[in-house]
């Protein structure tokens, strides 16, 4: 879970005393929120250097051992067994300053979580330097599977398809297969990128077609797409949006997406992902080196990590164009990310007499869209080469468009002159299409002529009165429908708009990005769903703040059932105890045992001349004592 989504959960008085306990610890000015302070890496190096033992130990713990840095509460008691009384303070401690936040279950069982920017940026802090896996390399070397074109092109080519074409849905929500052949050859990402995919339950998915699975995944959680009853519907107002964000934000916000989906978590690999993010763009790395490298760091990899990391990961970025791979003469497996997904939209493209289009990679992919309208598009690698038809103009113009929109939306990107013999084809397209045109428009009908007959005497209603088809009714365009009705109504007259009428209207209006939160076609489970942040700002520690004050304060005489109790809560917090026999010398020591005897109930103290028994009724004066750490 990322920072904004994790503190949105929390009041402002909450995130103001975790603001406070940072102020208290880093000496630090409070000029930024709490988002921008966990996202600020400099805060996160400072909190790891200044961090004592203890909290290095528990982050340690849920860098390397919490899946997506979260830990239900029984795993953390599991993990901290040894030396859970300790770390618990470390835990709060993280907790107090925000690095780890609470969650809760509605039936109360609670967990741990990292949010995913600090547990990325205090990875980093743990990391070996990326350039030690650095190589220089004199050719590009060849890789048994080839890279894909872009996954952000691929997208583009399936939002087309699902524009264009009609695609129902089974009932079990999924694609007829008649339809994904016809699909599937859009896509440069195949089932080979995606082939060792495992994760469950993705392992249980059907592997053919899988690749195209996994695409519209992508395109309903980015809400490109949607569900509409038993079709699958382009969200147009949503896609418009995507287009035109600048390619290094929608490449990091695919990245990051598809890195939550389809990445294994836990253990190891986020120390992978963090070190191919420190690379710079166009590096080659030696995989091998890099795993070296985090097994020199103390990290704990399987001894076929180097295959995993491969089949499961890195075969899937490769797919989407992101990374190249190469292998050498001995099989050792180079990697390096591509540049060209990242780089910024400066290109146009070239348009020849014939009305082929021809279209580099770094066209804005919104301008390449709008020409879609009236262009057969194709993919040739990087390339999109686009050849306008007659057919597909002659619609565009039936839909509305116009000859001079024709024009100028392929002049805007075209970078030399359009041939005039072009422009002439286009005129000469548009002068047939022209010759029958069908155009949707209101009916409006009164019931008598007097109604128009008055109206035309009001200079407001003139304009909706071009289209005369009879003395009692009229044509209006579609646009002018709300209009009307407003009109009418102001001068008191209540028309009456068939329920059909209005849902057509609406069908021409942009539809709300309402659907960027639709789930995908695979389910793919988090350890911490079900949960939810709770608002809390734990006590110093809170299993300390619990006990009573009496029992760690005041060295004194306790009523038999007290004594119990305070030696059990002793136990359970693993915490020594300070006792005083009638006229003997204090003790101190850990008690381990509480039990009944003989008819006499006995404690069992761990001292420094080791374990000895002593019966509750001798015990004159006791107290627990509380280490200052726990303080």
């Amino acid at each position: 879970m990322r920072v904004k989504d994790s503190l949105e959960y929390l009041s402002e008085s909450t995130r103001q005393a975790i603001l406070h306990e940072q102020t208290k610890r880093y000496q630090i000015a409070e000029e930024q929120d709490l988002t921008a302070r966990l996202l600020d890496p400099v805060f996160i190096g400072r909190a790891w250097e200044q961090a004592d033992e203890l909290e290095r130990t528990v982050i340690r713990l849920f860098v390397t051992k919490a899946t997506r840095g979260f830990f239900s509460k029984r795993t953390w008691e599991r993990e901290t067994a040894k030396e859970h009384r300790h770390l618990s303070v470390g835990l709060t401690k993280l907790r107090r300053l925000g690095l780890i936040l609470t969650v809760r279950k509605m039936w109360s069982e609670i967990g741990y979580l990292m949010p995913q920017e600090v547990r990325e940026q205090l990875t980093n802090q743990m990391l070996p330097e990326a350039s030690q896996a650095f190589v220089s390399l004199s050719k590009t070397l060849p890789y048994y599977i080839s890279a894909g074109r872009g996954i952000q092109l691929d997208l583009f080519g399936l939002l087309l398809f699902v524009r264009d074409n009609h695609i129902p849905i089974t009932q079990k929500g999924s694609i007829h297969r008649r339809m994904s052949q016809k699909m599937l050859p859009l896509l440069s990402f195949t089932d080979e990128h995606v082939k060792g995919i495992v994760i469950p339950p993705l392992d249980q998915e059907q592997r053919e077609g899988f690749s195209l699975t996994v695409v519209l995944d992508i395109a309903l959680r980015l809400g490109l797409v949607y569900r509409e009853e038993r079709e699958l519907v382009l969200d147009l107002h949503r896609t418009k949006q995507w287009l035109h964000q600048p390619p290094l934000v929608r490449w990091e916000e695919l990245y990051q997406l598809v890195m939550e989906q389809f990445l294994p978590h836990g253990d190891w690999w986020e120390f992978f992902i963090q070190l191919m993010k420190q690379v710079p763009v166009e590096q080659w790395c030696s995989i091998h080196e890099q795993l070296r490298m985090l097994k020199e760091a103390g990290f704990s990899l399987p001894d076929n990590a180097e295959e995993l990391i491969v089949e499961q990961w890195l075969h899937v970025l490769l797919g989407m164009g992101w990374i190249q791979l190469g292998m050498d003469e001995e099989r050792g497996i180079f990697w390096r990310w591509s540049s060209l997904p990242r780089l910024s939209s400066e290109e146009g493209w070239f348009v020849d007499p014939t009305g082929a289009i021809t279209i580099p990679p770094l066209v804005p992919l919104l301008d390449v869209w709008e020409i879609s309208q009236f262009c057969q598009l194709q993919f040739d690698g990087q390339l999109i080469r686009g050849e306008l038809q007659a057919r597909l103009l002659q619609s565009y113009l039936a839909q509305g468009g116009t000859e001079e929109q024709v024009i100028e939306k392929l002049r805007a990107s075209c970078v030399h002159p359009l041939p005039e013999s072009l422009v002439e084809v286009v005129s000469q397209w548009a002068r047939t299409a022209r010759q029958i045109q069908m155009e949707p428009y209101f009916l409006v009908r009164t019931a008598h002529a007097g109604f128009m007959e008055e109206w035309r005497e009001i200079p407001d209603f003139r304009p909706f009165l071009t289209q005369v088809v009879s003395p009692t009714t009229f044509l209006i365009p579609f646009s002018q429908e709300k209009e009307l009705i407003r009109l009418l109504r102001q001068f008191g007259y209540e028309p009456q708009v068939l329920s059909h009428i209005a849902s057509a209207s609406k069908e021409l209006q942009p539809l709300p990005n309402s659907h960027a939160g639709n789930k995908g076609l695979l389910l793919i489970e988090r350890p911490w769903d079900g949960y939810a942040i709770e608002n809390t700002f734990p006590e110093q520690n809170e299993q300390i703040a619990a006990l009573p004050k009496m029992w760690t304060k005041h060295f004194q005489s306790y009523h038999p059932q007290s004594m119990r109790d305070l030696f059990k809560r002793a136990i359970e917090l693993k915490l020594e105890v300070e006792i005083q026999q009638g006229g003997k010398e204090k003790l101190r020591g850990l008690p381990t045992e509480v039990r009944l005897e003989m008819g006499y109930w006995m404690v069992t103290i761990a001292g420094q001349g080791g374990k000895q028994c002593y019966r509750l009724d001798s015990i004159e004066r006791v107290r627990i004592v509380v280490p200052e750490y726990l303080y």
